[in-house]
């Protein structure tokens, strides 16, 4: 009864003290544990698609009014703060280079996908036209809607006055650096 007893004693006491607080552990899994795992990450909320119009010719002349009306309120300072959301792929400076998406300098009243440089998506390609605030207005609030498989994968600005922001800012950019 030496050392040899006292030390099977001591692993034996740890060994079943390990047992309990791992069967208690469990016990306490099985009584408490949630149906379902929480949410990992942050929620974000992206808006729902836009609704279909019941007539697309109401539609557009609604729209028109509403641009107006927004245009009257339009803040370029505010328009600034707008194009931050731009600035990853599109560059705002006369003769600024082309990046994911083309310079977008002098956009307005300009040709649809003109820009020196750039290759357009087939998509929008096939739009025909002037780059008008109104048609800036549609292709901004959702590029997939506008051109259904272009390859500007940004969702669109969800608020009306944001894109109205922002066609101001252009536009006063265009004026200040002069044609």
């Amino acid at each position: 009864m030496g050392v040899g007893f006292r030390f099977n004693r001591v692993a034996t006491a740890i060994l079943l003290a390990s047992f309990v607080i791992l069967l208690v552990s469990n016990v306490v899994d099985l009584l408490y544990n949630p149906d379902e795992d929480p949410p990992r990450g942050y929620s974000v909320d992206v808006g729902s698609k836009q609704p279909a119009a019941t007539d697309a010719g109401a539609g557009d002349a609604q729209q028109e009014v509403d641009l107006a009306s927004l245009m009257s309120n339009a803040s370029p300072d505010r328009g600034k703060s707008v194009s931050k959301k731009c600035v990853a792929c599109h560059t705002f400076d006369k003769g600024g280079p082309n990046r994911v998406g083309p310079n977008l300098w002098g956009i307005i009243g300009a040709k649809k996908c003109n820009t020196p440089g750039f290759t357009y998506s087939k998509a929008l390609s096939s739009t025909q036209g002037d780059w008008s605030e109104e048609e800036l207005f549609k292709f901004l609030k959702s590029p997939q809607s506008y051109a259904s498989g272009t390859r500007m994968s940004f969702v669109g600005l969800s608020k009306p006055q944001d894109i109205a922001d922002l066609l101001a800012y252009m536009k006063q950019l265009k004026q200040q650096e002069g044609e």
